[in-house]
């Protein structure tokens, strides 16, 4: 049987069904009648916290990788915080309670404050702070924690909800993949999982209660599913696709020095998306060509005040100097949606997506959108830098931010700041309207970036994170194909223009085929992706990827196209299918 969830990456996997379950039984708040036995406590929650401080500290120094390394930081400085503990020695003079009942009162404030703001990173750090308190009142309560490090065959975790503490292990040899019904991308569970490269599939209702222990399951990461109750002919048939995987991902060492070209030559850009200096080293690790969408709502977002000029002009330096030439695409602030801050001011809406963000409020904020801009003009003196338009629907829109980019470049003329006066500037294609439009707009802009995140969405009406409707979210539908094709041809006979695309649909390799054969240039990916997708290029010929994509735009159904390209990336693609 298959359940469909959310996608988080990272390959395939079949193994054993393990589930747990991390929740803390309830327990009664005891009451303390003598000074004695409150300062009793107040020591024992001293201790408590420092042994958990410990093995965070332990965990740190053991972990290989920069994001456990980061985590386990963020946790011991959460719980360094005197405030912290002083609020919490507070409650239990003034309440006279025991130190559990402290420690769960605090922490919870703390997880709601975070779990109020509406923004999709905040509230998932609200997670971490519950996945700290619960090791806490374990660490009271005397019970063990999970040890993975004992597992001996190929294992897939199944959870309501997997704490990130699970993962922070330095021994996962034998997990294999990640089940839960919550989470999301953001979450620090799913970013560990993509850094330990564990196929993960969130989302999927009630999972941890139909499923029983020792169940062999098989988890698509890449596609979003999972399948129970297999065949042995499935179970080989699972295992052939890993070990092709497999073979594809050892074969990708190869291509980091590689020019990204088509099997008949043809010369492609694949680069990066990017959001953070953190990521910088992973990018220049596996040479990319350059970074095709720099997301900068992660530099304004768990922030109280809005990041200074200076501030954003010195991230985006490093970022063009570390490139050595390669392309910048920095795209101007994308707020609104799920992505808000505590210090912009935009109003409750019932259609957020549909409503007040990006673009928009950028060009009824001037003087605030003047500072982003100043900032990218100012850092593409030290690179190849270029500017591009989130959520474009119109004309007027790219009139109206062109303005505001002239006054900005004006304020740096006249203090004498040094800036590329002939910078680049794209815009998103992301609006069905403008991808109908997109001959009309490609005079007034320097390239498109479709992306197709949005875009698909839009198209078709809807949410691709509500499991209802998601199985309606597809690379492949036609009308989706026609309006890339729409955008892909308005650049074709512009010489010094181009069109990339930075969504998913970028790295989905059924998708690839076809869009080489549309005739995409650029193709913008996840750093993780970025070997892969190179890969997958160079086995496409462009000419039968032309032949494959016109007859795909004569098939009316997404099912269709998606056979289709089944079929020919089997025999494109060959071992690596």
């Amino acid at each position: 049987m298959k359940y469909l969830g959310n996608k988080v990456g990272n390959g395939l996997a079949l193994g054993k069904v393990y589930i747990i379950n991390t929740k803390i039984p309830k327990i009664k708040t005891r009451n303390l009648t003598t000074v004695g036995a409150i300062n009793k406590e107040k020591e024992d929650l001293k201790q408590i916290i420092e042994k958990v401080s410990k093995d965070y500290e332990s965990l740190e120094n053991e972990a290989l990788e920069d994001e456990i390394k980061q985590l386990c930081n963020f946790y011991k400085i959460l719980l360094s915080s005197n405030s912290l503990i002083g609020t919490m020695e507070e409650v239990i003079a003034k309440e006279k309670c025991d130190k559990i009942t402290a420690i769960t009162k605090v922490m919870k404030q703390k997880e709601e404050e975070l779990s109020l703001v509406d923004n999709a990173y905040l509230k998932e750090r609200s997670k971490d702070i519950e996945d700290v308190t619960n090791k806490l009142i374990r660490k009271a309560l005397g019970i063990k924690e999970i040890d993975l490090s004992r597992l001996d065959e190929d294992t897939i975790l199944v959870a309501e909800e997997i704490s990130p503490s699970v993962l922070l292990s330095n021994n996962l040899k034998y997990v294999k993949g990640i089940v839960s019904e919550l989470g999301g991308k953001t979450s620090h569970v799913a970013i560990l999982a993509s850094t330990l490269g564990i196929p993960s599939v969130f989302g999927i209702k009630e999972i941890s209660k139909t499923l029983n222990d020792d169940d062999i399951i098989y988890v698509n990461g890449n596609e979003g599913y999972i399948e129970t109750n297999l065949t042995e002919t499935q179970k080989k048939n699972i295992k052939d696709k890993i070990r092709k995987e497999e073979l594809l991902k050892n074969s990708l060492i190869e291509m980091k020095d590689k020019k990204s070209r088509t099997k008949d030559n043809q010369k492609l850009e694949i680069t990066a998306n990017a959001g953070e200096l953190s990521e910088l080293d992973k990018l220049l690790e596996v040479n990319c060509d350059g970074i095709g969408l720099f997301r900068t709502e992660f530099l304004f977002l768990n922030r109280s005040i809005p990041p200074t000029e200076d501030y954003l002009f010195n991230i985006y330096k490093s970022f063009a100097e570390k490139l050595n030439g390669k392309p910048l695409i920095i795209r101007t602030l994308d707020i609104g949606g799920d992505k808000k801050c505590p210090y912009i001011d935009i109003k409750e809406e019932q259609n957020p997506f549909l409503g007040y963000r990006a673009i928009r409020y950028c060009l009824d904020n001037k003087e605030f959108f003047k500072v982003s801009l100043r900032a990218i003009l100012r850092a593409s003196k030290y690179g190849n830098v270029k500017i591009m338009y989130p959520m474009i629907s119109s004309l007027e829109e790219i009139y109206k931010a062109n303005e505001i980019l002239d006054e900005a470049k004006a304020d740096l003329a006249s203090k004498n700041i040094p800036f590329n006066k002939n910078i680049k500037v794209g815009i998103m294609i992301e609006v069905p309207s403008t991808a109908i439009v997109a001959d009309m707009l490609i005079d007034e802009v320097d390239f498109f970036s479709i992306g197709t995140n949005d875009l698909i969405q839009y198209t078709v009406a809807v949410d691709r994170l509500n499991p209802t409707v998601s199985g309606l979210y597809s690379f492949y539908n036609p009308g989706v194909i026609r309006l890339i094709k729409n955008t892909i041809d308005a650049v074709k006979d512009k010489k010094s223009k181009f069109v990339g695309m930075c969504g998913e649909m970028a790295a989905d390799p059924l998708a690839i085929i076809l869009l080489v054969g549309l005739g995409l240039q650029e193709f913008s990916v996840n750093a993780s992706m970025v070997l892969k997708v190179k890969k997958l290029i160079s086995l496409i010929d462009s000419n039968e990827a032309k032949d494959i994509a016109n007859k795909i735009l004569k098939l009316k159904t997404a099912k269709e196209v998606e056979t289709y390209l089944d079929s020919k990336a089997k025999k494109i693609y060959g071992k690596y299918y």
